[in-house]
């Protein structure tokens, strides 16, 4: 590998910035201009558009002659949609750290070198931070944490990947480099290609460390045109969901932590000694995951209450005791779920 490129006012390493836009005019001036007010400076912004038909790309524009750094618009001769355009976004960045930006976000001047500042001491793969939640003009609404708690790294898989927020993302090039992006699973429960964040966070976290920062770096904010955002359940969704078995979600998972294992599989045959064990490791995880998958469509699909019971009895007896799995709220839930909706037979099905 070669040497990591350092910032010429640090000693930490250079920063691409890879900003997907779209149709993004009324907030993304706000953005460029925390982005130049970094106390670690990006080496780069590179911006792939995918088709505005709005003044996104002439704010960019007009900013590059200002910029104190280099602002580089990409070419691409089609709309590839939110994930595959920062996808290939990433692979124009040139430097060997990258960190992903939405285009109506608005940075905290501390953002990067804190994050990069936690990828170089902890030597990760990924460092992530909580967020401050704003609405439309950037007013305050509350924090997102993401599931993180507090300053902490973490060994590879002590983490299941599924809350990480690109926006707080800073990762190794490296990363994005070890799978085509085409290759990567669907998302379960969505009908398209797993979101550009999660893919890489799952590979993050089973192939090396990952950095949990606790402080909120980045305005978050929340104008109902976001391309994912955050939104709280209403209280007939949530009783809806409680009184449901989603069967085919389930089904979903199994085919998608199949596709994992199998990722991870092929990555241990064509990697270094220390690559291998690790993502030979994933793959062992995600065929643990993919046969709870499996056995929780059972307990919901067998015609019996005895097969239902054996499925709910594999699943949380035998294979939870081999994976030493947590026993959390969401966990004593779902028990609760499977065993109120699954082995009686009394839930309706989706």
């Amino acid at each position: 590998m070669p040497p990591v490129q350092t910032n010429a006012a640090s000693d930490l390493p250079r920063v691409s910035v890879a900003l997907a836009t779209y149709n993004g005019a009324q907030y993304i001036d706000a953005q460029l201009n925390s982005l130049a007010a970094q106390t670690l400076l990006p080496a780069e912004l590179v911006v792939s558009d995918d088709g505005s038909s709005d003044d996104t790309l002439a704010i960019v524009r007009t900013f590059s002659l200002r910029a104190p750094f280099p602002v580089r618009i990409v070419d691409k001769t089609a709309r590839l949609g939110f994930g595959d355009n920062f996808l290939f976004a990433v692979a124009q960045c040139q430097y060997d750290v990258i960190a992903l930006c939405d285009q109506d976000d608005v940075w905290l001047p501390d953002k990067l070198r804190q994050g990069v500042r936690r990828l170089v001491a902890d030597d990760s793969l990924m460092s992530l931070h909580r967020l401050t939640l704003t609405d439309a003009l950037l007013a305050p609404i509350g924090i997102w944490d993401q599931g993180i708690t507090a300053d902490r790294t973490y060994e590879p898989l002590e983490l299941d990947p599924w809350s990480g927020w690109g926006n707080t993302m800073i990762f190794r090039r490296s990363l994005a480099t070890l799978v085509p992006p085409g290759q990567r699973p669907r998302q379960p429960e969505a009908n398209r290609p797993l979101t550009h964040d999660i893919w890489l966070y799952i590979l993050a976290a089973g192939l090396g460390r990952v950095s949990h920062i606790v402080e909120p770096l980045i305005l978050y904010r929340q104008h109902g045109g976001n391309a994912l955002g955050m939104t709280k359940p209403r209280l007939g969704t949530r009783l809806r969901t409680m009184a449901t078995v989603p069967v085919e979600s389930y089904r979903e998972r199994d085919v998608f932590f199949g596709a994992l294992a199998t990722t991870f599989d092929a990555l241990s045959r064509h990697a270094d000694t220390t690559l291998a064990a690790r993502a030979e490791a994933a793959a062992a995880r995600y065929r643990i995951k993919q046969g709870r998958a499996r056995l929780r469509a059972r307990i919901h699909d067998c015609a019996s209450i005895r097969d239902r019971a054996v499925a709910f009895w594999r699943l949380y007896a035998v294979r939870n005791a081999a994976d030493h799995s947590p026993v959390t709220a969401a966990s004593k839930a779902s028990i609760a779920k499977d065993v109120v909706l699954g082995v009686t037979g009394w839930g309706r099905h989706v």
